[in-house]
């Protein structure tokens, strides 16, 4: 991972008051929990289009990984805390050790389970979405991008076959509107 888009993406994140309040939060009620996916893509796409981020009213997605937690008791404990401390977004708390109990391919098969934060990243639709941050100890912004930064910064939309079809990741895009908000990006097959 480049060290310049590790550092510009701390600097953006750490800019942006509302995002800093949440990952502050979330540190305080599970240090090894991560913001991530479309939080993070669009505060920097929009950093990179000079336009304003707005947070309010957008879901924010958490992931963790909890082996021990068959019941799923802390992904509904860390939403019912984010969901009272900040009302104003829609929270989506996944455990991703228990992806593959629900999660059914769109063949309708089931997958194998997960087996950290990185194999879950390393199958999501898009290598710009794959981020994760979170906080440390130190207050320092912790990063996980299985496929590095240089998609997210670069403003390059590309597909990871790893999991959804091409029919799925378009329509996604397409539903998203990524190319309406963020006019600069570059569709890479």
């Amino acid at each position: 991972m480049k060290s310049q888009y590790k550092l510009q993406l701390s600097r953006i994140l750490s800019e942006q008051t509302e995002i800093l309040q949440r990952l502050e939060y979330l540190r305080h009620l599970d240090k090894k929990a991560y913001l991530c996916a479309g939080v993070i893509r669009n505060a920097v796409w929009a950093h990179l289009h000079e336009q304003g981020i707005d947070i309010y009213g957008t879901e924010i997605d958490v992931i963790f990984y909890d082996e021990m937690d068959p019941e799923n008791q802390k992904a509904q404990y860390l939403m019912q805390q984010l969901e009272h401390k900040f009302p104003e977004n829609d929270w989506d708390v996944i455990n991703q050790a228990l992806v593959h109990t629900w999660y059914k391919t769109e063949n309708n098969q089931t997958i194998n389970p997960l087996v950290s934060i990185e194999h879950a990243l390393s199958l999501w639709p898009e290598t710009a979405t794959a981020v994760a941050v979170r906080l440390d100890d130190q207050h320092d912004i912790q990063i996980i991008a299985p496929f590095g930064l240089d998609d997210l910064f670069e403003l390059k939309l590309r597909w990871n076959k790893q999991l959804v079809s091409h029919e799925t990741f378009k329509k996604r895009y397409q539903a998203k509107r990524f190319f309406e908000r963020f006019p600069k990006l570059q569709l890479i097959d």
